[in-house]
């Protein structure tokens, strides 16, 4: 009979309002502890997204500049950035130069208007 006594005490105690206050403030720092875990593991998710795009962006990159190294290795890359960078052309070739006219020209045929006189002349 004893025994059953002493549980019935350990669930007093257990079921106490003390015991009870315990246990949730308890569960709160849990709580706490568990959001700070969740937040930290979501930005670091993002970070590692974000780390894997560029990067995916970077090797991209990479293999445009590497077939533009491979082009411009060639004969025919060669012959086009010297021709984009300098006027010249190959033996028998003609070259025709187009000049836009100058826009600091004034337009001749188009009527100016007069001049606004100053506040004080409206006499």
């Amino acid at each position: 009979m004893a025994r059953f006594g002493q549980k019935k005490r350990l669930t007093e105690y257990l079921y106490s309002k003390p015991a009870i206050a315990v246990l949730i403030i308890l569960a709160g720092f849990l709580s706490v502890a568990v959001y700070q875990r969740f937040s930290v593991e979501r930005e670091m998710a993002a970070r590692r997204e974000a780390v894997e795009q560029e990067r995916g962006d970077l090797l991209e990159r990479k293999e445009e500049l590497e077939e533009r190294v491979e082009y411009l290795s060639g004969d025919r890359g060669i012959e086009e950035e010297i021709r984009k960078h300098f006027d010249v052309a190959k033996e028998g070739e003609k070259v025709i130069i187009i000049v836009d006219k100058e826009e600091n020209e004034p337009k001749t045929n188009l009527p100016q208007a007069p001049e606004p006189k100053p506040w004080y002349q409206f006499w």
